[in-house]
């Protein structure tokens, strides 16, 4: 999980330059399924270097066995708020990690990524 902390910002970068100066601190999976073969699910939160606060996250990813990389992501950050992002202190960790649950779809997501191809 460590290494979403580096590849995933790097990923939002080429379409949101802002992710140029903001870091991800750990993602923190309130859900982590296996959804086929070398593909996985992560829902959770995330903390953010710059403030320490947290977002939502979701990511949904294949890795390529033969060469041991992620093959296809698909990645959303944040909730859209009125000023842009939500970044919510993470004295509301619990809260805002269960708050999650079920709702990944109702979610307003503020950044939204895909990476690669997807092979079937």
């Amino acid at each position: 999980m460590s290494a979403f902390n580096y590849f995933i910002p790097e990923v939002l970068a080429e379409l949101y330059p802002e992710w140029t100066s903001d870091a991800l601190d750990d993602v923190i999976p309130l859900v982590a399924d296996r959804t086929g073969e070398r593909e996985a699910v992560f829902i959770g939160l995330s903390w953010l270097i710059r403030d320490q606060t947290i977002v939502p996250a979701y990511l949904q990813l294949q890795i390529d066995s033969a060469i041991e990389r992620v093959n296809w992501l698909e990645c959303r950050i944040g909730e859209r708020g009125p000023q842009g992002m939500l970044r919510r202190p993470g004295s509301s960790f619990d809260k805002q990690l269960y708050r999650l649950q079920g709702r990944e779809d109702q979610i307003d997501w503020a950044y939204r990524v895909t990476y690669g191809e997807k092979s079937s």
